[in-house]
């Protein structure tokens, strides 16, 4: 099966050592990768260099076998993403934030769509509420909406789990399951390795601005991936 996203020998500062030193990844239709690693080892740089947001220093990106150009319109609506940041119009209501986001891609009956994001990720009983009025959790729930609303070939989550309640948690695994079985893939910062447990096919672990993977991830393994994780990250800082 042919890859859906590249990065071939991706390198990115920020004017001092590189954060990124000629990462490589390749992901496939349907993929879920979890990306694990500590705080400042680049997770979100890179989250932000394939959501076309930062540029690589050096290396290449590709796209559905294509070189990423964030200024094609074609290509960025391939692409969902949730930052650390919430980009929603707080003055606006949650059902307002997706319309306009509905209209800006020329979604065919937008209502219907942005009825059933709201429902999907449990904002329709306050889709008339301003976002201003919204909780963390109830923000970053509106985040992910707006994030798969046009439905992206490649959904990327920067920590999507942060501010969620358990049951926001359990009904995100589950929105995030469905999306894959119906063919999009995942690639999403965690800190938390319960959580993605479900969701993932693969890890990936990103050490010294690289990515190692460890393919083959089954349901309950968990724990497995912790241990690793701790045994990956605790050599590292002893060493």
């Amino acid at each position: 099966m042919s890859a859906l996203l590249v990065a071939d020998s991706v390198t990115k500062g920020y004017g001092g050592p590189p954060v990124l030193r000629g990462l490589d990844l390749e992901l496939v239709a349907g993929e879920g990768l979890a990306l694990l690693g500590p705080n400042g080892a680049g997770k979100s740089t890179l989250l932000r260099l394939l959501a076309g947001l930062h540029r690589p220093e050096r290396g290449r990106i590709l796209l559905g076998g294509r070189p990423f150009d964030p200024r094609d319109s074609a290509q960025r609506r391939r692409i969902g993403f949730v930052s650390h940041q919430s980009l929603s119009y707080d003055g606006l209501s949650a059902r307002e934030n997706l319309i306009l986001i509905a209209r800006l891609y020329g979604l065919a009956s937008p209502a219907g769509i942005v009825e059933t994001a709201l429902v999907d990720v449990g904002l329709d009983w306050v889709g008339e509420r301003p976002v201003r009025t919204f909780s963390r959790g109830m923000s970053q729930r509106l985040s992910l909406a707006r994030a798969f609303l046009h439905r992206p070939a490649l959904l990327l989550l920067d920590e999507p789990m942060t501010g969620l309640d358990p049951a926001g948690c359990r009904a995100l695994e589950s929105l995030l399951g469905r999306l894959r079985g119906e063919g999009t893939t995942i690639l999403m910062a965690s800190h938390d390795l319960i959580l993605i447990d479900p969701i993932v096919t693969a890890v990936g672990l990103l050490r010294r601005g690289r990515i190692e993977l460890v393919s083959g991830v089954d349901p309950g393994d968990a724990a497995r991936i912790e241990g690793l994780y701790r045994d990956t990250f605790d050599r590292e800082g002893r060493g």
